[in-house]
């Protein structure tokens, strides 16, 4: 499951000073370096689904540029299947995604895994999660290829929640 807003893509109002990938409304749209590689080289190992906590009208639009070509995914959530909660520390409200939404639809979790840049969106699940690094629209990041590394090693492993995540980077393989 693929977050989209600074792990896939950054959504901006304002021009970067480069050429946008798609214009949404008000919004300039950038492709993290390599999205589309990465995307199209995943569905051969993994059925992909995006969960984002923006709105169906932009994360539909986006989805459908990304995947263009490619295998329809699985679903495409929006905030709607999201939980609504605040942050004390920062002071500010976030969505939540909490993966036994995703149970109910007949999936086992032990074989799903969740890419986001924010932990704390999907803490409920913290076995499931790959935490990336915030993509603010820089040209020269490779996060999208290590991923796909380690996703790839790791794809055939039969709970994903037994492995330990939090180094993904460093994994041994990947160096």
């Amino acid at each position: 499951i693929l977050d989209l807003d600074e792990t896939l893509i950054r959504g901006v109002t304002e021009p970067l000073e480069r050429d946008y990938d798609m214009l949404l409304g008000p919004y300039f749209v950038y492709f993290r370096p390599h999205a589309r590689d990465f995307l199209g080289n995943l569905e051969n190992e993994y059925t992909l689904g995006f969960w984002s906590s923006a709105t169906i009208s932009y994360v539909g639009p986006i989805c459908r540029q990304l995947m263009k070509g490619f295998e329809d995914p699985l679903f495409v959530w929006d905030r709607e299947r999201c939980t609504h909660r605040f942050d004390h520390f920062k002071k500010e409200p976030y969505y939540l995604k909490d993966l036994r939404r995703i149970e109910k639809n007949g999936l086992s979790l032990n074989r799903v895994l969740i890419v986001d840049d924010e932990l704390r969106k999907v803490s409920l699940q913290y076995g499931n999660a790959v935490i990336v690094k915030q993509y603010l629209g820089q040209t020269s990041d490779y996060e999208l290829l290590h991923l796909e590394r380690y996703l790839s090693l790791i794809a055939r492993e039969p709970d994903f929640r037994n492995i330990d995540k939090t180094e993904w980077r460093q994994h041994r393989e990947l160096t």
